[in-house]
């Protein structure tokens, strides 16, 4: 009897020896979790775009690091932990660029990282003058992005966000913008943040017989006046000056009938700013 006692005594001794040693292991397990968010971890007005605490301001006022929304909600932003995806609300993802800047039909503005969709705001300003789907807004064909801003090729590039001052875009002017046409004239592209001013821009004026001093205000609006920059900006009148433009006095659409018409309204605008002077 004796040595029975003592053979259970000594099997209960080491259960629960081993099983305190299976729950500490558990406890230290679950230590090394990250937890999910608990219903109120976020304040009130996370998801109300018009509150102070709407997300998207916390996140912009963080620089734009979505670092700590992957830690609960993964790094896929698909729920991780928190079991909530950022999907659910946002369709294309948090990284896509309309997230921030756009809207569902393209990634430029407006809206502006602030919100913003007049064309008077700074982060708004001619974006669609140069860029909107609308012929009818634009002088020209379509502006690629990388004529203005470096190529970006992912949400964590540092062209983007981390290369420079966070929700301050950097101006950088490419290959249109600089091109010659002639004359002795190259173009040398500058943009003032202070004054939100273009000079010295292909695009602008910056070619022979062209208004070499225009200097367009990004967030005022354009007149759309063809003597802005090429011609007699008081008048409109696009021939420019002191030429045989002059001289002749023929119609624009007698020399370039494939970009204008007899009204003077650019019928062709692959035709016009596109750094070669076409003559029919």
């Amino acid at each position: 009897m004796n040595i029975k006692i003592t053979a259970l005594y000594t099997l209960s001794i080491v259960y629960i020896i081993g099983a305190m040693i299976f729950f500490q292991g558990c406890a230290k397990e679950a230590d090394n979790l990250v937890s999910a968010d608990q219903v109120g971890f976020h304040p009130s007005g996370w998801v109300n775009a018009s509150s102070a605490n709407f997300h998207g301001k916390a996140i912009a006022q963080s620089g734009w690091m979505l670092t700590s929304c992957q830690s609960c909600h993964g790094r896929d932003y698909k729920g991780g932990n928190s079991a909530i995806s950022c999907y659910d609300c946002h369709s294309s993802g948090p990284e896509s660029c309309n997230m921030c800047h756009g809207n569902a039909q393209h990634i430029w503005p407006p809206r502006s990282l602030s919100g913003n969709t007049q064309n008077t705001q700074q982060g708004v300003g001619a974006h669609d003058t140069h860029l909107s789907l609308d012929s009818n807004l634009r002088v020209s064909a379509r502006v690629a992005c990388s004529e203005c801003h470096r190529t970006v090729t992912n949400f964590s590039d540092t062209s983007h966000i981390s290369g420079y001052t966070p929700g301050v875009a950097e101006v950088v002017f490419g290959a249109l913008a600089k091109k010659s046409i002639g004359g002795g004239l190259t173009p040398n592209p500058t943009w003032n943040p202070a004054t939100q001013k273009c000079s010295n821009v292909y695009c602008h004026g910056y070619f022979v017989n062209g208004n070499l001093t225009n200097q367009p205000t990004f967030n005022v609006p354009s007149t759309g006046n063809c003597g802005t920059c090429h011609g007699n900006s008081a008048t409109g009148d696009p021939r420019p000056s002191g030429t045989l433009h002059q001289t002749y006095q023929s119609p624009c659409w007698y020399c370039h009938g494939s970009v204008i018409n007899s009204s003077n309204v650019i019928i062709n605008k692959y035709k016009h700013i596109n750094g070669v002077v076409d003559f029919d």
